[in-house]
This record gives structure tokens, C-alpha cells and sequence, in this order.
């Protein structure tokens, strides 16, 4: 005998984990979708949009900006630098450091993309207005602000612990070596 199971919607039955995931997929393809033709991705056009508005940023600051690590950023940069659209400079005020900028080509892109993600971004303007929708904002920096925590939490236990070494095996086999006297 078979039983009828209700039939779950998988929205429904991921739980906040899922649909977290789910929201920031379908973001993620929905920039796809815009961004492709110009052979961008939403990563790249982070990156792009805040050297936009931080014309001048010095690299170290994309990183904290964009929630990365150092080493995405650098190599987003250097296939942006490639293409065109953005320079690095070395800092005046400290020569470790390179500040970077768009060129007159990112500019023209960033100012593309910006007027092809407009619906996008109302849309999401739209979704977020309203009491509901500034709780959903204030409950998702909770989310960020918490999983940072634990993240940070988790690897300063695994440095406190003590290194793992195998012990030494024991021999499959004995031989026995009889040395003269």
C-alpha cells in the first residue's frame, strides 16, 4: 500500500539555510543574465562598482569592502587591469600600497551596467521597502554578523589545538639480527 505524501515545495521545506541560498542564487543568475554579454561576473562587477565609488581605493580596502580575501581581489584585479578597465598605482603616501581606479573604459562599462541592473536593483529597493522588508535587512546583517562570529570562532579553536602526529607504526615484521660477540 502507497501512501499519498504531501509533496513539499523545496522553498518551503529548506528552512532560513535554504532559503538564504536560494535568494542569493537567484540573485547571483539574475546578475548572470545581465552581466554576461559584457563578460563580467557579479563578483567582478562588485569590485568594479566600488572602485567606482571609491575612486582610489587602495587594494587592501576591496578586500574588507567587497567581504573577500586579499588573494580573490588581486586576481579579479589583475583580469580587470588586463581588459582595461581599471589601473593600480602605487600609493604616495605609502609605497607598499596600490590604490586603484577605474579607466575612461571601466567608467563607460561601470555606466552600462549600472543603467542595464536599474530594474534589478528596484525591484529589490521595492521588496525591501516598508517595515517588513527593513527587518528582513536588519535579520540578514544578523545572519552575516553571527556566521562571521562562529566562522572566526571555529578557526581560533583549530589553532588551540595541538598539532596531530601519527604515531610511529610498529614493524609488519621482526627481523632479528644476531651481531657477532
Amino acid at each position: 500500500m502507497t501512501q499519498n505524501k504531501p509533496k513539499l515545495q523545496p522553498a518551503a521545506a529548506a528552512g532560513p539555510f535554504g532559503r538564504i541560498r536560494r535568494a542569493h542564487l537567484a540573485m547571483q543568475r539574475c546578475a548572470d543574465a545581465v552581466f554576461s554579454p559584457h563578460k563580467i561576473t557579479m563578483d567582478q562587477c562588485s569590485l568594479l562598482w566600488t572602485i567606482w565609488r571609491r575612486e582610489g581605493i587602495r587594494q587592501n580596502e576591496l578586500a574588507v569592502e567587497l567581504f573577500t580575501d586579499a588573494n580573490t581581489v588581486t586576481a579579479m584585479l589583475v583580469r580587470m587591469e588586463k581588459r582595461g578597465l581599471i589601473k593600480r598605482e602605487i600609493c604616495a603616501q605609502d609605497g607598499r600600497a596600490r590604490r586603484v581606479s577605474l579607466t575612461p573604459a571601466g567608467r563607460r562599462l561601470m555606466s552600462k551596467l549600472s543603467e542595464e541592473w536599474m530594474p534589478m536593483r528596484k525591484k529589490l529597493q521595492e521588496v525591501f521597502s516598508g517595515e517588513g522588508g527593513q527587518e528582513a535587512l536588519r535579520i540578514l546583517e544578523e545572519v552575516r554578523a553571527v556566521m562571521t562570529q562562529s566562522r572566526e570562532d571555529i578557526l581560533e579553536r583549530r589553532k588551540k589545538r595541538p598539532a596531530r602526529t601519527s604515531a610511529p607504526k610498529p614493524p609488519t615484521s621482526a627481523v632479528v639480527v644476531e651481531l657477532p660477540v
